[in-house]
């Protein structure tokens, strides 16, 4: 099974970089990603999604951060499809209100990524910066 991490860092006050890895931490892909797409999301997540129902449907919040990491250009889709017959684990990397959202709910327009066989599973990845190389 493979392990794709995706790191998401601040970079400005309403911005992220998403880097995205296979193997080492050193070779990454990055681009940037506007927080005001999802910020109701965050705010939904802080407020409601681990401590009650969430108002909004899995599905629909799903799709919505799928479509966020995968973006216009389709970054996400191609990583995926690459390694779809082993199985991925999909590491993401977040920090403050990102660290909220529910990435288990991940949902692609066809159904959730965990649904599928092999299986698509997010993980909670802490992200070391002074790491060289991930041993697997």
């Amino acid at each position: 099974m493979q392990t794709l991490h995706l790191d998401l860092k601040p970079v400005a006050e309403n911005y992220v970089e998403l880097r995205y890895f296979v193997n080492n931490p050193n070779q990454y892909e990055k681009r940037s990603l506007c927080l005001t797409e999802v910020a109701d999301l965050i705010e939904l997540a802080e407020r409601d999604y681990y401590v009650s129902s969430l108002p909004e449907d899995y599905t629909v919040t799903g799709r919505r951060l799928y479509n966020w990491l995968d973006g216009s250009d389709r970054t996400l889709q191609p990583l995926l499809d690459k390694h779809r017959r082993e199985g991925i684990v999909l590491a993401i990397a977040t920090s403050e209100k990102l660290a909220h959202l529910p990435w288990e709910v991940l949902h692609d327009g066809n159904g959730f990524l965990v649904q599928r066989v092999p299986a698509i599973v997010p993980v909670r990845w802490v992200s070391d910066s002074t790491v060289k190389k991930i041993d697997h």
